[in-house]
């Protein structure tokens, strides 16, 4: 039987386990939400990190990694036709999806195609048709 889950739990869900099965932290099977994430990269670690398509609200979206014993959450806001990308937020969440921490501090970041971030960035970008990639 599958439950469909979403959120900060399905993120880590799918993050620990890789869309497979059952993770033992969260308990619940994901099967249903793996069309949701779309691996952007992945860490030193050779971790995914994953774009979450489901709650991209124009140019704003959120990218989920491994962190420790949870994971982080990035919200980034793209600036599609200037090629640029702003920080939002930052928070890292343990197993049961609670927040742990929180940096609400806001900035432009470098816009790199080939990062996480800006491979985010152009899916998001095509999504809406603001880009010329």
């Amino acid at each position: 039987m599958y439950f469909k889950i979403g959120g900060i739990v399905g993120a880590i869900a799918i993050l620990l386990s890789n869309g497979s099965a059952f993770t033992g932290g969260v308990g619940v099977a994901i099967a249903q939400d793996a069309e949701r994430y779309i691996t952007v990269g992945h860490d030193k670690l050779g971790n995914s990190i994953a774009l979450d398509t489901e709650t991209i609200k124009g140019t704003i979206y959120k990218l989920y990694g491994i962190y420790g014993d949870g994971i982080f959450e990035t919200t980034f806001d793209a600036s599609c036709k200037e090629s640029r990308l702003f920080r939002n937020r930052i928070a890292i969440y343990g197993l049961e999806g609670q927040l742990l921490e929180e940096d609400k501090e806001k900035g432009e970041i470098p816009f790199v195609a080939s990062s996480s971030p800006g491979k985010g960035m152009k899916i998001v970008c095509q999504k809406i048709g603001a880009s010329g990639w």
